[in-house]
């Protein structure tokens, strides 16, 4: 029989990724080798755990599962028995009837999962897919995120922030190896510095990172006493970021070398922030233009003649026509944003004031008004 991987998640079959994500990250925290040393049974159950992520956290290994299940093709002895015409893809095996869930689609939800509970991609050895890099191989540092929110002006004109980044660095002491100064570093016995495991399951044979190195093939005799064998050691550091003057909400704005450290002499990541503009009470942007709204009262609509209206750069006087309808809507050439030598303009909606109360002699010029229009 196969084992049953919602069962050993704890969610049922029609569980969302999300749901798969949740229960995946509670159950690894909760038995990782590193926070149960020495515990076989945990170290058992983490590696179910494991199995079964590394399937249902997978869209279309999952589907493979499901219709796997559905069509008793766990049963089989092998791909090429009992499945007819299931419409199982059978491409992610090899000549030898291995199931490889490092091919096809990649290993990045596992990884990525991985990531941010234990602290980084290189714990899997790098990328998953083709062959896998060795632990002595340099490896770029992950990309850190963060937003920003900036006011609408500091948007338009661009402006100047200081940061305070709180992030991993290289530790000084080890050099990010992990390993304390003077100790040495030896295969794991587990994997025998392969970096990974197979497992039979059903017919199949299917590898997987081993989960005592983590996919990196070596074990420290003695772990750094500053960084505990992470090869890295948190900090703050305060950074300056200029925000360009047009920017866009949604924006992105990278730094270079500026996020997580890089193993082994590889490069570090970088910083990528995500700018999210507020709010004005009067101006919306629409690409380059400016969109803005002004009240005027009903004499002037009928009559015509200039109003104060706000732009980005001053307050202008601008030109209304006689017998301006409510909602029409004016351009102020040139008043918008200049953004790649493209120049925007400003479109004004003009909207009829009607005051909620009158004076008595306001009233009176209304009527009179009014028979007049008759």
């Amino acid at each position: 029989m196969a084992k049953d991987f919602y069962d050993i998640l704890g969610v049922p079959e029609n569980a969302s990724k999300d749901e798969i994500k949740k229960a995946f990250r509670n159950l690894a925290k909760k038995y990782h080798p590193d926070r149960n040393k020495g515990d076989k049974a945990a170290e058992s159950r983490f590696k179910e755990i494991s199995e079964a992520y590394e399937i249902l956290g997978d869209e279309q290994k999952r589907a493979q599962y499901d219709n796997m299940c559905k069509y008793g093709a766990f049963a089989g002895t092998g791909p090429q028995g009992g499945f007819g015409g299931s419409g199982v893809d059978f491409s992610q095996f090899g000549k030898d009837g291995r199931f490889d869930f490092r091919s096809g689609g990649g290993f990045g939800s596992f990884a990525d999962i991985f990531s941010s509970i234990f602290g980084g991609e290189e714990m899997f050895g790098g990328r998953m897919g083709g062959n896998r890099r060795t632990a002595t191989q340099p490896r770029k540092g992950s990309n850190l995120r963060l937003n920003l929110n900036i006011t609408f002006e500091e948007a338009i004109f661009g402006t100047n922030k200081s940061l305070v980044l709180k992030k991993p660095e290289t530790c000084t002491i080890c050099g990010g190896t992990g390993t304390e100064p003077g100790a040495g570093q030896t295969a794991c016995p587990e994997c025998q510095g392969r970096g990974n495991v197979s497992y039979a399951q059903g017919g199949f044979s299917i590898s997987r990172p081993c989960p005592r190195c983590l996919g990196r093939g070596i074990i420290n005799e003695k772990a750094c006493h500053v960084c505990g064998g992470t090869g890295q050691t948190r900090s703050k550091k305060k950074i300056n970021v200029k925000i360009p003057a047009g920017i866009e909400d949604g924006g992105k704005i990278r730094l270079k070398g500026m996020g997580n450290p890089g193993k082994n002499g590889g490069a570090n990541g970088d910083l990528i922030i995500t700018v999210a503009v507020q709010k004005h009470q009067q101006f919306e942007r629409k690409g380059n233009d400016i969109h803005t709204r002004v009240y005027v009262s009903y004499p002037d609509a009928v009559l015509g003649g200039k109003i104060p209206v706000k732009t980005l750069a001053r307050d202008i006087n601008m030109t209304i026509p006689a017998g301006t309808k409510s909602g029409t809507i004016l351009r102020l050439k040139g008043m918008g944003l200049s953004v790649d030598g493209t120049q925007g303009d400003q479109y004004v909606e003009v909207m009829i004031d009607v005051p909620e109360s009158v004076t008595n002699r306001q009233r009176e010029l209304l009527e009179e008004l009014r028979k007049t229009l008759k």
